[in-house]
């Protein structure tokens, strides 16, 4: 993509989503795994096994820009929880130049729009809690919730983005059709008076800085019933990742902590809360006790 298409306003760039069309959109999926996550050959999916993924009733979707080019794709595999189906989403991936014009937004959609079709009422994915931006676009934007953490869930990563962390996951839940996330889609994240919501919800614990930009968490309260809870993390968690590792790897086992126990007391993963305070960003996991069956 050239630099002149970079520069384009949002609202100036066509994208289009729908069904590959050839073998060769399975192929271009290898290229775009390469560059968003960087890994090693050995962890590309090959298109071999996407083909065979969407002809056993998953669901593989390209977003594709005015010259008929993929900028990025979403793929899901059929599965079942309980005799219900659903489509458990591997993969959504949008190419660099095309980040942040709601490409990854506009592929889950239509994923969910296809999967309403064929009857199927739930998507889950998984995601890192490490990466305050994914957590943001699944559970603000999405309207997606999670109540199961799952240490190293899949084993050493020769990704650049995981390197040198376990591959702690979230496991998220979609219910396609639940009124929670009908309003979150219809409306968008709510606008929120961040300093004001901070007086009235617990918090389980406080950042601490260490350094310029690098901040630590203070000992978590563990034992609190208030419902809901807030978890505060660095908004810039990534950055200090490619900082200091060992800061990074505090922050892991303090998300161990907060979310095994909680999880384990009913409550739920089920908003990702970002404000402005005093100039800088501030980043927060919502957690609130909640049926299942009420998602």
């Amino acid at each position: 993509m050239t630099p002149a298409v970079r520069r384009k306003r949002r609202d100036e760039i066509k994208i289009t989503v729908s069904p590959f069309q050839s073998f060769a959109d399975y192929k271009n999926c290898e290229e775009i795994q390469r560059e968003v996550w960087r890994c090693e050959e050995i962890d590309i999916v090959p298109a071999a096994m996407l083909v065979a993924a969407a002809h056993c009733g998953g669901i593989t979707l390209g977003a594709y820009n005015n010259l008929g080019e993929m900028i990025g794709f979403v793929a899901s595999m059929l599965g079942m929880e309980d005799g219900i189906l659903l489509q458990h989403s591997h993969m959504l991936a949008v190419r660099v130049a095309y980040r942040n014009f709601n490409v990854g937004f506009k592929l889950k959609l239509a994923q969910r729009k296809e999967a309403l079709k064929r009857k199927i009422p739930l998507i889950t994915w998984t995601f890192d809690p490490m990466q305050p931006i994914n957590a943001y676009f699944n559970l603000a934007k999405l309207g997606a919730w999670t109540n199961i953490y799952e240490e190293n869930y899949y084993g050493e990563s020769s990704s650049m983005l995981h390197r040198g962390l376990p591959t702690d996951r979230f496991l998220a839940r979609w219910n396609l059709s639940s009124p929670a996330v009908v309003e979150r889609l219809d409306s968008g994240p709510p606008l929120r008076d961040l300093r004001k919501l901070l007086r009235q919800v617990t918090v389980v614990n406080q950042l601490e800085d260490v350094a310029p930009g690098m901040a630590r968490s203070s000992p978590v309260k563990l034992n609190c019933a208030a419902d809901p809870l807030l978890f505060e993390i660095p908004y810039n968690l990534p950055e200090i990742k490619n900082r200091n590792l060992g800061v990074s790897l505090e922050w892991q086992g303090k998300m161990r902590q907060v979310f095994r126990n909680y999880f384990k007391k009913g409550y739920a993963a089920t908003d990702f809360w970002v404000g402005e305070d005093d100039g800088h960003l501030r980043a927060f996991y919502f957690l609130e006790k909640k049926k299942r069956s009420t998602q």
